[in-house]
């Protein structure tokens, strides 16, 4: 029983690790953990904005009835998007990105759209540019 849940538990570690790796470019960078309590954001994913392209959500779920806000910051943290609200399951977004980010590494926040005391589960995928 231990091996089982400690092969889970390396298992969706992994995931997470890979999941907030840098990639450049329009690959799909996975994300798949919990949104914090009471609104407070996250950062799903990172990656190289290398163009002027818009940057891609595709959002395939947000647990149970709730929605989330999501927007992309710089490698300083400064918002660099516009907010997105109210993403939900199958959610597909895209954000014009500030040209102070091209060449740079970018992120994609979120935060649960309402103040809750419930994590809630999200996962998707986000391509810092698009062709």
């Amino acid at each position: 029983m231990k091996k089982k849940l400690l092969a889970s538990t390396l298992c969706a570690v992994g995931l997470l690790a890979s999941a907030s790796m840098a990639s450049a470019g329009t690959s799909a960078i996975p994300y798949a953990t919990e949104l914090p309590v009471l609104s407070n954001n996250i950062y799903l994913a990172s990656g190289k904005k290398a163009d002027t392209t818009k940057s891609r959500v595709e959002n395939s779920l947000v647990g149970s009835t709730y929605t989330a806000n999501m927007w992309i910051v710089d490698a300083n943290g400064k918002k660099v998007s516009a907010t997105a609200t109210d993403v939900t399951d199958g959610d597909n977004r895209n954000f014009t990105v500030d040209a102070s980010a091209v060449g740079g590494s970018v992120s994609l926040a979120a935060e649960n759209a309402n103040a809750t005391y419930v994590k809630v589960d999200i996962a998707g995928n986000f391509y810092p540019d698009t062709k």
